[in-house]
């Protein structure tokens, strides 16, 4: 397994009233799909761009590793991706064998949190209102976010889990956990011999590790606004976005995509467990809705590069080099030779 950084990032979302409004107003932001008229914060600084703060909004500490949002870069100036790459990122539905994973099981297993009731994945939602929800926190802690972008209030204990040092210790101690080594197992597996042979270099792909498991509740606000990728930093034109579903999606539960840039002929991707997305996330815009359909929607995505198209990205200023090796602000990790697939 590759080494980790020292200092993983976080993100955290609170309102102008909770850091007690601290922040110079250049650098708020407003993020409509939360609550409009709040301004939210990543890692603590106010967030000058709508589109990341909305986004943000579903993922947590351990799972998106984040940059420093205020940090300066000189940016890299790429050559135009290689016309092979294009025919390689064209969107695609391929399936796959569901049982050589097992994604609903070591997800259920990783969601687990003893002493909760064992509901299925995608009603983990379903909490009696007259009960409220569990003083003890849950284990993986991206239910917590789950929750409360579904409009739940907080328990005193959960508030407390929800702390940068606290979520950050959590998930270090998660990652030497059995049931996210088993994920991360089949992870790497499932790069290595469904997606790599995909991306049309066959000495491999560099890939975002971990990648970004997201569990979204029916609730009144959606995740993401419309964006693409090349809208933040550190990105590379060369990127390839695969999106997996555990869960049945459909309608305004899954994501929503243009099939060419600038399109904007957005449809949904009404997919199955054993179907999995690649598309061109970084030039192509996606969004999700407002998740009205009654079931929790969990779902994992990463963005893969072509390691003969792979730039390993150092950006400027004292203590940056922790920037290097990455995908955007996502860490990573390598695959070795493959046989290409059509």
């Amino acid at each position: 397994m590759p080494p980790r950084e020292d200092d993983p990032p976080a993100v955290y979302l609170t309102t102008a009233a909770e850091c007690g409004g601290r922040h110079d107003d250049d650098f708020k932001a407003k993020c409509s799909s939360i609550n409009d008229d709040t301004d939210h914060h990543i890692d603590k600084k106010c967030v000058d761009d709508p589109g990341r703060a909305a986004t943000a909004a579903e993922e947590d500490a351990g799972d998106t590793p984040q940059g420093d949002p205020e940090c300066t870069m000189k940016p890299w100036e790429a050559p135009p991706p290689p016309e092979w790459l294009e025919h390689h990122r064209t969107e695609l539905w391929p399936t796959y064998d569901l049982s050589s994973y097992r994604w609903p099981d070591l997800i259920a297993e990783l969601m687990h949190t003893p002493g909760w009731p064992n509901r299925p994945i995608d009603a983990v939602h379903k909490v009696d209102p007259d009960l409220g929800l569990p003083e003890e926190p849950p284990r993986y802690r991206k239910i917590m976010h789950a929750f409360r972008h579904a409009g739940w209030k907080m328990p005193k204990l959960w508030a407390l889990a929800m702390r940068p040092g606290d979520e950050r210790r959590a998930f270090k101690a998660m990652e030497k956990s059995p049931e996210w080594c088993a994920f991360m197992e089949s992870y790497r597996t499932f790069v290595t011999q469904e997606v790599a042979p995909l991306c049309g270099d066959p000495t491999g792909v560099v890939f975002q590790s971990p990648p970004t498991i997201r569990v979204v509740m029916p609730s009144m606000a959606p995740t993401i606004h419309p964006h693409c990728d090349s809208q933040y930093p550190r990105h590379q034109n060369c990127e390839i976005n695969f999106w997996v579903p555990v869960t049945k999606v459909w309608g305004n539960n899954t994501l929503h995509l243009e099939s060419s840039p600038g399109k904007e002929d957005f449809h949904p991707a009404t997919m199955e467990p054993g179907t999995f997305l690649r598309f061109n996330g970084y030039h192509c815009k996606h969004l999700t809705h407002p998740n009205d359909t009654g079931h929790t929607r969990v779902s994992f995505d990463f963005r893969a590069v072509p390691q003969s198209l792979y730039k390993a990205y150092i950006s400027e200023g004292p203590g940056r080099k922790r920037d290097k090796a990455k995908i955007g602000d996502y860490l990573t990790e390598r695959t070795g030779p493959v046989t290409l697939r059509r």
